[in-house]
C-alpha cells in the first residue's frame, strides 16, 4: 500500500488549527516538530486512492483560509511525497524515540535501549493513530499520571488514539480504564498495544464519540483534544467525573486556556491549574466534592 506523506510548515499560532485540519481529513497521526527557524512543522499521512487528490485539494484551500480568521500561518508551505509501507514506517521511526516523564519510559517497540532503574515502562507501535508520546500535549498528561494515581482509580480516556495515556495508567495502577476513540484505525492501533503492554485485564478500547453512552463515573478523565472539541465535550463531561474526580483537558494552544476554562467553570468545574509546555497546555480541572 502506498501513502501520501504531508509536511506543513507553519507559524506556532495556527498549529492546532492545522493540526486539526489533517486529522479532520483522517491523516492518522499528526507529528509536531520545531524547526531552526522558529516555525513548526507537521507531518501527517494518507492512504493513496480515488479520493486523495481531492482530499489534498481541500487540505490546502482550508489552510489557506485559515488567516481570514485572523490567524498568523506563516509560511504555510504544504509540501506532499508518495511514499510505500516501508517508507512510511521508517518516517515514524526516525522521529520516535525513548523517553523518561517521571517514572514512565515511552519506548518503541523496536528500539531496546535499556530503561532506567524502576521505570515503568511503555512499549508503543503508534502505527496511523495519534499518540506516541511526543506531542506535547500527550506528554502533559502523562506527567500528570506520574505524579499520582488514586489505587485501584477508574479512568476514561477520551480521544484515547494508540492507547498510550490507558495503558501508561494501568501500569501506574489504575484498577479499569476505559479506552475511547472515534477513528476505528485508532481503535486497532489501540488494542493491539494494549495486549503488547499485557493490561487487557484493566483496559478496554472501544470505538465511540467522545463520552456518550458511557455508563459510570471515574476518579480521572483524560481528555487529549483540541479546544473546539473542549468547549463542547466539557459542558457534559462532569456527570461522568466522581465527587473530587480529576479531568486532564489537554490539546490546547495557550490563547485558547482562557477560553476553555470559562467553560469548564460554567459547567461546574474547578480549575486546579494547568501545565504548560511551549505553546501547549493542559488544563487541569476537578468535580467539587459533595
Amino acid at each position: 500500500m502506498k501513502w501520501v506523506e504531508i509536511t506543513v510548515v507553519t507559524a506556532a499560532p495556527a498549529v492546532e488549527a492545522i493540526a486539526n485540519i489533517l486529522l479532520e481529513c483522517r491523516s492518522g497521526g499528526v507529528a509536531e516538530e520545531a524547526t531552526p527557524s522558529g516555525h513548526v512543522l507537521l507531518r501527517g499521512y494518507l492512504p493513496v486512492g480515488p479520493a486523495t487528490r481531492v482530499t489534498l485539494s481541500a487540505i490546502r484551500d482550508r489552510i489557506r483560509t485559515l488567516p481570514t480568521y485572523g490567524l498568523d500561518t506563516g509560511p504555510a508551505t504544504v509540501e506532499t511525497e508518495e511514499i510505500e509501507d516501508e517508507g512510511w514506517a521508517h518516517a515514524w521511526k526516525i522521529h520516535f524515540k525513548p523517553f523518561a516523564i517521571g517514572r514512565l519510559w515511552i519506548t518503541p517497540t523496536w528500539d531496546h535501549t535499556p530503561p532506567p532503574h524502576d521505570a515503568v515502562i511503555v512499549e508503543l507501535d503508534p502505527g496511523m493513530a495519534f499518540g506516541s508520546g511526543l506531542h506535547p500535549s500527550t506528554q502533559m498528561c502523562l506527567e500528570m499520571l506520574s505524579r499520582g494515581l488514586w489505587a485501584d482509580a477508574t479512568v476514561f480516556d477520551v480521544g484515547s488514539g494508540s492507547g498510550i495515556l490507558s495503558i501508561a495508567a494501568a501500569k501506574l495502577g489504575a484498577a479499569r480504564v476505559l479506552a475511547r476513540d472515534n477513528d476505528p484505525v485508532a481503535v486497532e492501533v489501540a488494542r493491539h498495544n494494549v495486549s503488547y503492554n499485557r493490561v487487557n485485564d484493566r483496559v478496554t478500547v472501544e470505538e465511540g464519540d467522545l463520552l456518550t453512552g458511557v455508563e459510570g463515573q471515574a476518579h480521572l478523565i483524560l481528555a487529549n483534544l483540541i479546544a473546539d472539541t473542549h468547549l463542547g465535550f466539557l459542558t457534559g463531561a462532569l456527570p461522568s467525573l466522581l465527587p473530587n474526580g480529576m479531568l486532564a483537558a489537554s490539546g490546547i494552544i495557550a490563547d485558547r486556556l482562557l477560553e476553555v476554562e470559562a467553560v469548564a467553570r460554567a459547567a461546574g468545574f474547578r480549575v486546579a491549574d494547568s501545565l504548560r509546555s511551549g505553546e501547549w497546555r493542559c488544563a487541569i480541572l476537578s468535580r467539587p466534592g459533595s
